[in-house]
């Protein structure tokens, strides 16, 4: 049974809703376009197709970099629009964690384009690393907040709670457990991400298993 709120927050509420979901969704929109814009591009204005293979050729592991950055930021967009699709309002401290996790990624492209410029750079490999898991557990931990602070809708239960934390997981684990392969390589560094594959398939499992506990018990 949620708390009774008063008429003015949650107008207030609402409203914070709305405005947060525009700003964020406008910041993941330019982050996408600033990602095609860390592609490396050549100099020769006279640019021909075998010139831009070799540039390319040049510089595969920065790009699988790049895709795997392109690719998250889009899981944790999707994650974020699930989120907010099951929330009624939000408050100060939910609508500043957001933003945190926001700048977080924001710092995890300015890792990405150092990497670029310094070709596979052990410390900015790392930093993406570390502000990949930072982004994605406070996502996590954000939606954790805005259950126990009941903000979410009336429509969703408890179980369904449960099993959308744990699918928010298995991203910011694999950054976390990619950070000690960047002092091996670059190459390392990208295939560790694949650790994403088994993580979710494992997060799924524990939630089906929590979910089954609970039925039982009801």
């Amino acid at each position: 049974m949620k708390k009774l709120r008063t008429k003015a927050q949650i107008e207030r509420g609402i409203g914070t809703l709305k405005s947060l979901t525009l700003v964020i969704n406008v910041l993941y929109a330019l982050m996408i376009f600033q990602t095609f814009l860390i592609l490396p591009r050549p100099d020769d204005p006279a640019l021909k197709f075998s010139t831009l293979t070799q540039i390319y050729e040049e510089h595969v592991s920065s790009l699988i970099v790049i895709v795997i950055g392109l690719i998250m930021i889009i899981i944790y967009w999707i994650q974020f629009n699930r989120q907010l699709g099951n929330l009624v309002r939000s408050t100060p401290m939910h609508a500043t964690l957001t933003i945190l996790q926001m700048f977080c990624l924001m710092i995890y492209l300015y890792f990405v384009r150092i990497d670029m410029e310094m070709d596979g750079l052990k410390l900015a490999l790392q930093m993406q690393s570390v502000f990949l898991a930072l982004a994605g557990f406070l996502g996590a931990y954000n939606w954790l907040y805005a259950t126990k602070k009941e903000l979410t809708s009336n429509q969703i239960d408890e179980n369904e709670e449960k099993a959308f934390l744990l699918s928010s997981l298995p991203e910011p684990t694999a950054a976390l457990i990619s950070l000690p392969f960047a002092s091996i390589s670059p190459t390392v560094w990208t295939i560790s991400f694949l650790v994403i594959i088994p993580l979710t398939y494992f997060f799924k499992y524990l939630g089906k298993r929590k979910t089954y506990g609970i039925s039982n018990l009801n």
